[in-house]
C-alpha cells in the first residue's frame, strides 16, 4: 500500500474529526471514503499503518530475570509489545511495537532505565561483604534488580490502548512475525542466600519516576529521580 495514499486518507479522517461544523466534517469524511474506495483501502489498512516498530540493541544472548521484568515494565508504561530479535550476523535487539510514536518513546525510556538499573545493581553488588562467593553476589544483585524494577513498576501508570488499537498491534505482529516463539528468562542463584536484596531494590525502585514525553518531542523526554 502506497504510504502517500494512506497519509491522504488519514489527513481527511483527521480533518473530519477536528472540523468545527458538520458540513466540513461530512465533506472530509466523503473525501476519505472516496479515496478508500478508489484504492481499495480498508479500515484495517488504515489501522495497521498507524503501527510502527523501533529496534534497540540489547546486551548478551540470554535474558536474565530482571531484564525480562524491565521489558514487561516498558510494555506496561508505553502500551507496546516487545519482541526479541536474534540474527547470525546482527546484534540481538529488542523491538518495541505499538501505535506511533509509542515504540520510539519506549525504546528511549528502556535505554535510560537500563543504564540506571545496571549502575544501581553494580553499586549494590560492590557493597556486599568481601567473603561472599561470586555466585552469591550475582544472585543478590539479581534479586536487588528484580526488586528495583518492581518498585518502578509500582509508581508507573499503565498506558492503556483501546481494544481496537490493541487489535491492530496484534494483527501487525501476526503479519510480520508469524513464527514467534516464547522462552523463559534465566533465573540465577535460586538457592543462594539473598537476604533482603529484593526489598532493598524495591525501595530504590520506588524512588524513580518516569516523566513521559509531551507531544512526542524528544527534547522533553527524560527520566528523573524522585
Amino acid at each position: 500500500m502506497d504510504n502517500r495514499i494512506l497519509n491522504k486518507i488519514k489527513q481527511c479522517l483527521a480533518l473530519a474529526k477536528s472540523a468545527t461544523n458538520e458540513h466540513e466534517a461530512a465533506a472530509a469524511m466523503r473525501a476519505a471514503q472516496g479515496l478508500m474506495r478508489k484504492y481499495q483501502v480498508t479500515d484495517a489498512d488504515i489501522g495497521l499503518s498507524c503501527v510502527s516498530e523501533h529496534d534497540h540493541p540489547i546486551e548478551g544472548t540470554r535474558i536474565v530475570s530482571y531484564h525480562a521484568l524491565l521489558l514487561v515494565l516498558i510494555e506496561h508504561a508505553f502500551g507496546v509489545k516487545a519482541v526479541m530479535k536474534r540474527g547470525l550476523f546482527t546484534p540481538t535487539c529488542a523491538t518495541f511495537i505499538g501505535i506511533t510514536p509509542q515504540p520510539e518513546l519506549a525504546a528511549y525510556c528502556y535505554e535510560v532505565l537500563w543504564v540506571k538499573l545496571k549502575l544501581d545493581r553494580s553499586t549494590y553488588v560492590k557493597s556486599q561483604p568481601k567473603q561472599c562467593k561470586r555466585a552469591t553476589k550475582v544472585a543478590r544483585g539479581d534479586r536487588y534488580a528484580e526488586g528495583w524494577v518492581n518498585g518502578v513498576y509500582h509508581v508507573v501508570e499503565e498506558f492503556a490502548l483501546t481494544e481496537k488499537q490493541s487489535g491492530f498491534v496484534d494483527a501487525y505482529i501476526a503479519k510480520h512475525y508469524p513464527n514467534l516463539t516464547s522462552t523463559k528468562p534465566m533465573t540465577r542463584g535460586k538457592k543462594a542466600n539473598t537476604k533482603d536484596a529484593k526489598s532493598e531494590g524495591y525501595a530504590r525502585g520506588t524512588s524513580q519516576s518516569i516523566h513521559r514525553p509531551v507531544n512526542g518531542q524528544s527534547q522533553q523526554k527524560r527520566l528523573s529521580r524522585g
